[in-house]
């Protein structure tokens, strides 16, 4: 492994170890060699070119211990486990892990009341709660709360999803918003206090016996059996998965998709093949199992937008939504979802879209990605208002919402950073 690609990994998989991300599944990069080499994306290199590429994916996916995905934390203990490092070296990362721990507060506030609030925690091998359990749904909206602006129907439902669901009754819902108001970020906040929460990229499944990409099979055999009967599959841009993907032959890839998704909102037991084993299976009962389907659902929601303005609801007082009540048919013919399955849905969310006034209380509440920056690097950070006024206003028209907010504070943060490393207060400017 060459030294720029080492170091690659060891800043990918260390950062996501130290954000919360070690719970993240992760595709091996011989599966995303093959998915990339299958959409064209070598063809322009010549044979030598290719053949290193290969055998450099290869190499690194010795850390996935032959899996076609694997969680981010498992990765790098296995590439730590697999990596000769000397005793003068291991000292040397102690030095600096050390340095690091002496100027972080463990015990923030925060975690104190996480602590607090310990008994939100299922344990690790999952098992539904008790009917006099303190999981309530106000309980739970109120955690929600304290981290998510805004979208109160979509946090209401959330709550309700998770009560029924550690109660051991499944339920399967669609939340539709447009990019950055809020969605993922929502189950993203209950993965903290969940273990049973499992955050996935739609676009990127595929059905058992394809090539490539992340199948379903994977996200159930990954975890114990247990858990895995007990799951609830937050399937993030859901809408672009159901896009239809003909190929040559005529066959629709997203139609197969779904038709594996149908089985799983259906509560069937599933058996799983292993790919490189054939006589190891895996039997998964899905009776327990609750599915999320998150998606901007663009066409959907401008069709009922239109549909709202056209009875009278175009204006609308502040807070309140454009977009009058989705329906299973209109998953149906706005959506791309099969009938079979938009009849499984109880519950269809609509997120507001944020505009610039909601970003700009972003910025000032204590949600504020700025705080979030500040524990993440220690350090103080302070935004004039003209410069919070004009990135909440470029927020909104971005389409992006908060991603752009974090991107460019970060980015503003870093141009500082690069030449005065070493303070502990920096005043972000933003034009």
């Amino acid at each position: 492994m060459t030294h720029d690609m080492a170091k690659q990994f060891w800043n990918l998989y260390l950062g996501m170890a130290s954000k919360d991300g070690a719970h993240v599944n992760m595709l091996s990069p011989t599966e995303d060699f093959k998915a990339r080499a299958h959409a064209g994306e070598f063809d322009t290199l010549t044979d030598d070119q290719y053949y290193k590429t290969e055998a450099d994916a290869e190499e690194a996916a010795s850390f996935w211990d032959c899996q076609p995905s694997q969680m981010a934390g498992i990765i790098l203990l296995n590439a730590l486990a697999r990596t000769d490092i000397s005793d003068v070296e291991i000292d040397e990362i102690a030095g600096i892990l050390a340095d690091a721990s002496v100027r972080t507060d463990y015990y923030t506030e925060e975690q104190a009341q996480e602590c607090d609030e310990a008994a939100f925690n299922p344990d690790l091998d999952f098992s539904p709660q008790s009917p006099g359990s303190s999981h309530t749904p106000r309980s739970i909206y109120n955690y929600l709360n304290q981290h998510i602006y805004g979208q109160d129907g979509a946090k209401r439902a959330a709550a309700m999803l998770m009560y029924h669901h550690l109660r051991g009754n499944s339920r399967n819902i669609v939340m539709a918003g447009a990019t950055g108001c809020g969605k993922t970020e929502i189950w993203r906040t209950l993965s903290k206090m969940y273990n049973c929460i499992r955050i996935i990229n739609g676009p990127q499944l595929s059905c058992d016996g394809w090539k490539g990409s992340l199948k379903i099979s994977d996200i159930f055999t990954c975890e114990t059996k247990k858990l895995a009967e007990h799951l609830v599959l937050v399937i993030d841009e859901s809408d672009k998965m159901m896009e239809p993907k003909v190929a040559s032959g005529g066959t629709d890839y997203a139609k197969m998709i779904q038709n594996e998704l149908l089985k799983l909102m259906d509560g069937d037991t599933l058996t799983f093949t292993d790919e490189k084993n054939r006589d190891t299976k895996t039997t998964i009962n899905c009776s327990g199992v609750s599915v999320v389907l998150c998606g901007s659902f663009e066409r959907m929601l401008q069709a009922k937008s239109e549909s709202s303005a056209s009875i009278g609801f175009g204006r609308r007082e502040k807070k309140e939504s454009v977009v009058a009540e989705c329906t299973e048919e209109d998953l149906v013919q706005y959506g791309n979802v099969r009938r079979e399955i938009a009849g499984r849905i109880s519950q269809i969310v609509t997120l507001d879209t944020l505009d610039a006034d909601d970003f700009e209380k972003i910025l000032e509440s204590e949600m504020s990605p700025i705080q979030k920056m500040e524990k993440a690097h220690n350090v103080s950070l302070s935004i004039d208002k003209e410069s919070r006024r004009k990135l909440a206003s470029d927020a909104a028209k971005s389409g992006m919402g908060c991603r752009y907010i974090r991107s460019k504070l970060q980015f503003m943060l870093d141009e500082q950073m690069f030449d005065v490393p070493d303070v502990d207060t920096y005043s972000l400017y933003y034009e």
